[in-house]
């Protein structure tokens, strides 16, 4: 018998032998009113994850965690909303579910959030408002988020119009491997805005960006390569080098 039969065999075996799954785990804390037990259930459901796929009972479970404040939950169920599954697509609700959930802190519902506003699906659009929630999310690490606020200062759009603040939260974006971030990084660094002017910068961010899979990058690259000195490209290929072995891919 090989091993992926084996396991199968086990997995059928297990509950009649009396051991529990991870789902009876989750739902007997569930029925006791674990609230991250139930959004964790709710999950499970919605995704098919030891149970069958059902979003309703995804919805019954998001709805007992999310009537008590728990953000996750509120921002799952707002999810369900915005997707429409098994509900009514309702975009306004989705936007209310996500507030909660923001409001606490949470950074998915946080960036979800923000999206609305930007679209203006839900709420009125609103660029003040969505600067703000991506804000809030881009100050908590998450890189897309980052990412969006760059282009607000860039374009002035819900906040100042900064260069400087526009290339710095592009810096930060770019330094967690967000390609798109690492090619706007390099072309700021080739026009001198935001940024010290700077064709090695330039080519190691680009370069960067192409390995991400960023290929819209690779003819500014190719270009920036021929102002690079033989010395200055030698430099630029070991700080690629450095940041290829501590970026995350995106």
């Amino acid at each position: 018998m090989n091993m992926r039969r084996l396991i199968l065999l086990l997995m059928v075996l297990l509950p009649c032998l009396g051991f529990s799954t991870e789902f009876d785990r989750v739902l007997a804390r569930a029925k006791r009113g674990d609230l991250q037990a139930q959004s964790s259930l709710g999950l499970m459901y919605e995704y098919g994850e030891g149970v069958a796929q059902d979003y309703q009972q995804a919805i019954y479970w998001y709805q007992q965690a999310a009537q008590k404040n728990h953000a996750q939950a509120e921002s799952l169920l707002g999810f369900m909303y915005f997707k429409g599954k098994a509900v009514p697509q309702d975009y306004a609700t989705a936007a209310s579910w996500y507030r909660k959930a923001a409001e606490q802190g949470f950074l998915e519902a946080q960036l979800n959030l923000a999206n609305l506003y930007a679209t203006g699906q839900g709420v009125a659009q609103n660029d003040q408002e969505a600067f703000f929630w991506y804000r809030q999310a881009a100050e908590q690490g998450d890189s897309q988020a980052q990412s969006m606020v760059a282009l607000a200062y860039w374009r002035g759009q819900g906040v100042a119009k900064d260069p400087v603040e526009s290339a710095r939260w592009y810096r930060r974006a770019a330094e967690q491997g967000l390609a798109q971030a690492q090619a706007v990084l390099g072309i700021l660094s080739v026009i001198g805005q935001g940024v010290t002017q700077d064709p090695v910068a330039a080519y190691v961010w680009t370069s960067l960006a192409v390995r991400n899979g960023f290929g819209k990058a690779a003819g500014a690259r190719d270009k920036i390569a021929k102002l690079m000195t033989p010395e200055q490209m030698t430099g630029a290929q070991r700080t690629i080098q450095t940041w290829t072995d501590k970026l995350p891919n995106r």
